[in-house]
């Protein structure tokens, strides 16, 4: 049972199991998930966040029509064949030779309100290592630990839903993160936590990112992440509510907010956290007093993602 926040703090490494060292479960590609819940997921995933994080690259979106447009930079425009990132920064690759290999081209596109920008365009070059090394654990899917090699674009069903058995047909709850699954909170974390916390590492590997994890891994047996309460206030505060929600359940144990308690994936929606209980973790957006719809401007900065 769950320590209350009074309690001795936890150890996140405490409890469950790992993937680190074996190997992965078989991944179902998304494809084969969307047969069955074409009408209820798919429907809305086309235009989801996880998917497009990486994505195939779309000769209209303004940061490769903008490539495209430069004489110096055309060229390689021509080679892009996936699309990196959002509203903070979008980078160009293209695929390499080895099997789930792609390259980073070293120019990037700064989105704007009505015009975006493109920077690092002197010393053009092509970059073999960063993408597998930074970026492949938290925008692809099944990503071998040794080869830094993944098996499928973007953020699959697989990624959040794990190892799902067969019999799931009959059976939903056997699913992680199902409607009828009743998930403990620590378990709904490491799921979030495996690319949403962007200041830790892999002990294992080194990477910053997740060493082989599943769905229903405890993410901390491997992954290590500062929880003070002094290097979360370091955070800008995107990162920083993370953080704290993190600590409130790895740390002092408690069960009543998770992620899913903001945020529903599919609709890509945040509308729940308005029904979620006050607690501290909202201040890290909101003004402590006044009406908590009014929020001070910041800015969101990642050393790990390169912005």
């Amino acid at each position: 049972m769950a320590q209350s926040g009074r309690d001795k703090p936890l150890d996140p490494a405490a409890w469950g199991s790992d993937h680190v060292g074996k190997p992965l479960p078989d991944l179902v590609a998304g494809d084969e998930c969307l047969f069955c819940h074409r009408l209820d997921v798919g429907p809305s995933w086309p235009k989801n966040r996880h998917n497009l994080t990486l994505r195939k690259a779309d000769a209209e979106e303004p940061a490769l029509a903008a490539l495209k447009k430069d004489p110096a930079l055309r060229g390689e425009a021509d080679k892009v064949t996936h699309l990196l990132g959002g509203t903070h920064r979008q980078r160009f690759l293209k695929s390499a030779e080895a099997y789930g290999k792609l390259e980073l081209l070293s120019v990037a596109w700064l989105p704007g309100d009505k015009s975006g920008k493109l920077i690092d365009t002197e010393r053009l070059r092509w970059d073999a290592r960063t993408f597998a090394e930074n970026c492949a654990g938290c925008h692809a899917s099944g990503v071998d630990a040794k080869t830094h090699a993944f098996s499928a674009i973007a953020v699959e069903c697989y990624t959040c839903h794990g190892e799902v058995p067969e019999m799931h047909t009959k059976d939903t709850s056997l699913v992680h993160l199902s409607k009828k699954r009743r998930e403990e909170a620590r378990i709904v974390m490491s799921i979030c936590a495996q690319c949403h916390l962007r200041t830790g590492k892999s002990r294992s590997s080194g990477l910053p990112y997740a060493n082989q994890f599943v769905a229903g891994d405890n993410l901390f047996r491997d992954f290590h992440v500062d929880l003070s309460l002094e290097k979360i206030q370091e955070q800008n505060p995107a990162d920083r509510h993370i953080l704290d929600n993190v600590r409130q359940v790895a740390v002092l144990g408690k069960e009543e907010v998770t992620c899913l308690s903001c945020h529903a994936v599919h609709e890509q929606s945040s509308k729940k956290h308005h029904r979620v209980a006050w607690s501290e973790t909202c201040l890290a957006c909101h003004n402590p007093t006044g009406p908590k719809r009014i929020r001070p401007a910041f800015e969101v900065h990642s050393r790990t993602c390169g912005y």
